[in-house]
């Protein structure tokens, strides 16, 4: 499910969640992808077999990483002994109809406003850098080439070759400040230009496995800001740290993927497991 669609399984018990609850939540749609879009990142050249893997070893670890950025310090009051069935008070299925498309429209509302704010913020410190960049003669300057070299020690822990570190950063640096569909695209890209290896591809398509990015962080806060109002101060508060925190598990799971995926699995042609067929 989408990170948007989730939380309307919960939704009412949206109200009660501590802080360090909403922040697992956010960190869980953060650091996983929905099956609806596996096949969008399919069509670009990705392996479904190291998709289905990537998700679904970040739905536990994003769990324990959302506990270690933000331990739980309150008491809880969703324990398995105190949750109960809350039962729809719809007097029918027209009234169940009526409710459906005004939450669904207060949904779609917050989450456009959200995703229109965030990305044109980020868009205008673009804008911003470029024009500094134009002015000292350096053209080009963008989050996305800055992410690039900062991403660069990173790609490298991931097990990356070093001369392909670079190709790597620039796709996580894609991934974080645009979106992983871009950053999968140009993966793609890379691929048929014969720039990464096999193993390059597969730990780099475990590292871009994530909503974690300003278009989904807008998405999350309009989608449970509509659901919950009263929790909004403590979805704001936690977001940013749940956006690092779901990075920090596709980070993760790349360098498991590091770990156990070696030059000598892709030599022989017959048994190759490339992210590409």
């Amino acid at each position: 499910m989408l990170q948007s669609e989730a939380p309307l399984l919960i939704q009412g018990y949206l109200k009660d969640l501590t802080k360090s609850e909403v922040h697992a939540i956010m960190a869980g749609g953060f650091a996983t992808v929905a099956g609806t879009v596996l096949a969008a990142y399919i069509s670009f050249g990705a392996q479904a077999d190291h998709l289905i893997t990537a998700s679904i070893m970040s739905a536990p670890a994003a769990l324990c990483f959302s506990k270690l950025f933000y331990p739980e310090t309150e008491d809880s009051k969703n324990t398995v002994d105190q949750i109960v069935i809350i039962k729809d008070d719809s007097t029918g299925v027209l009234d169940a109809a009526v409710k459906g498309v005004t939450a669904g429209i207060q949904i779609v509302l917050g989450i456009i406003a959200n995703v229109i704010a965030f990305i044109a913020f980020v868009a205008f410190l673009n804008g911003i850098l470029t024009w500094i960049g134009d002015m000292v003669g350096v053209p080009d300057v963008t989050f996305v080439n800055i992410m690039g070299y900062i991403f660069i020690p990173l790609a490298w822990v991931m097990g990356v070759e070093w001369e392909q570190c670079g190709d790597v950063a620039k796709l996580v640096g894609l991934k974080t400040m645009v979106n992983e569909f871009v950053a999968y695209q140009e993966l793609g890209v890379l691929k048929r230009a014969g720039k990464l290896s096999p193993r390059s591809e597969a730990i780099a398509t475990y590292a871009l496995c994530g909503f974690s990015n300003p278009g989904s962080l807008g998405i999350l806060i309009g989608s449970l800001t509509s659901l919950c109002p009263s929790q909004r101060p403590i979805i704001t508060e936690v977001a940013f740290r749940a956006f690092i925190a779901g990075s920090a598990v596709c980070f993760m799971t790349a360098c498991i993927a590091g770990i156990l995926l070696t030059e000598d699995q892709y030599t022989n042609n017959e048994t190759n497991t490339t992210i590409f067929p």
